[in-house]
């Protein structure tokens, strides 16, 4: 099936009566991946014109293959796709049931109407040079032509350095296109990441690669980020790090001066799954001028005494060990859509993409976890909304930072 055109879209829109931009969401979680998928491809599909774009977001328990093959079998073969899997699917709960972001599920997000212009591309083996990676991405972005425009990125999440993949393409775009995105998860297993990108006529799985998603709108968009942990102690100085490793914190071993401060020694190291729930509860914090960055801690090298964080902590920066409490992290889900919201301008949304830390989702366990989902659905006033529990969370509005984690990243589109 040929792609459609600009003006075949706005035929079409007429013709059915549809807004000029839309957003809808699709949500599974059947059991059977491709009934997975052609739940959620049919239910974020609806009826109508086809979409400029779908976004999907699954669990890594399927088998992602035959959930794909599903999406496919009910989507124009014209219609792009893009996402990766998860550590948990954000949806309305309401919509998707009591399980959703913890039973394996999948959430589809579906852009359409005359107002939405899209185009995609995949970086492969994006880790061998990631700051390149990133200027290539930025390509996505030319002749788009329309007065709002952002850049959305799904990385592989275990990959390292993925600051570069911002600091590349801000190279090339400036500061006029904010980026927004995630990376991708595997439930906290650690060993394996998809990225995907194709169209309805067939999507690919990709490791280590960089998908990016150029989106104009004849609409405002808004972004939001927000994460809700707080100083504890004194300030630390990293006096010896590289590559997201920090070797000494204040010209100690980094490891020990840590653990020292969330008052614990070496032999929680001992049991692997016990040390990383304790550094999900007690991250480390970067100052900016605009309050924290986040790091969190997802391993260590014994023998050296250093901590390996998935993102920069640069030589010379003051950093915090970092706490908080359920309610703080809800209440800085719902800011981070207040946000995005303000920067419509007073212009209607009519949907939301979100990016959610899954070291958040650890530490707001099921109860709170389904609370901030309910919080997010307020915020947003029952406007369609879908997302990702991410291993790291993009969002650049100001500069050429834009790596976060423990953050939750909120795109509002009107």
């Amino acid at each position: 099936m040929d792609d459609l055109t600009s003006a075949d879209l706005a035929s079409a829109d007429l013709a059915s009566g549809e807004p000029e931009r839309w957003v809808r969401i699709g949500r599974s979680l059947a059991a059977d991946p491709v009934r997975a998928g052609a739940e959620a491809g049919a239910e974020a599909l609806g009826v109508g014109s086809p979409p400029a774009l779908l976004l999907v977001f699954c669990s890594m328990k399927y088998d992602t293959v035959q959930l794909l093959e599903g999406l496919c079998s009910v989507t124009p073969d014209q219609v792009r796709i893009a996402g990766g899997t998860t550590d948990g699917e954000l949806a309305d709960p309401a919509s998707g049931g009591p399980q959703i972001g913890f039973q394996p599920g999948v959430v589809v997000l579906a852009l359409g109407g005359s107002g939405f212009t899209v185009d995609f591309l995949v970086i492969e083996n994006a880790s061998v040079g990631q700051r390149e990676a990133g200027m290539a991405a930025a390509s996505v972005m030319v002749g788009l032509e329309a007065p709002n425009q952002v850049m959305i990125m799904v990385a592989d999440g275990l990959t390292r350095e993925r600051h570069e993949l911002v600091r590349g393409a801000y190279s090339v775009l400036g500061l006029d296109v904010p980026i927004v995105g995630g990376c991708s998860a595997d439930s906290r297993d650690y060993v394996l990441t998809y990225q995907f990108h194709g169209t309805g006529a067939g999507v690919r799985r990709y490791v280590d690669s960089l998908v990016a998603v150029g989106l104009g709108s004849t609409g405002p968009i808004g972004i939001g980020i927000a994460h809700g942990w707080a100083r504890q102690g004194e300030p630390m100085l990293v006096t010896s790090s590289a590559d997201g490793e920090v070797f000494r914190l204040d010209d100690e071993p980094a490891l020990d001066v840590y653990l020292r401060r969330i008052g614990a020694d070496r032999r929680v190291l001992d049991d692997p799954q016990k040390f990383r729930d304790l550094a999900f509860r007690y991250p480390l914090g970067m100052s900016r001028r605009s309050g924290e960055d986040i790091r969190v801690v997802h391993d260590v090298d014994v023998e050296r005494g250093t901590l390996l964080c998935l993102a920069d902590v640069p030589q010379g920066a003051l950093v915090w060990t970092m706490s908080t409490e359920a309610d703080a992290l809800i209440q800085a889900a719902t800011q981070s859509c207040e946000m995005a919201i303000s920067g419509l301008g007073g212009v209607p949304a009519c949907g939301f993409l979100i990016f959610d830390c899954d070291a958040r989702k650890v530490k707001l366990g099921q109860e709170y976890l389904l609370a901030e989902q309910a919080a997010i659905a307020e915020a947003v006033g029952g406007v369609p909304f879908g997302g990702f529990y991410t291993y790291g969370e993009f969002g650049r509005t100001h500069g050429s930072r834009g790596m976060h984690h423990l953050t939750v990243v909120t795109l509002a589109l009107a």
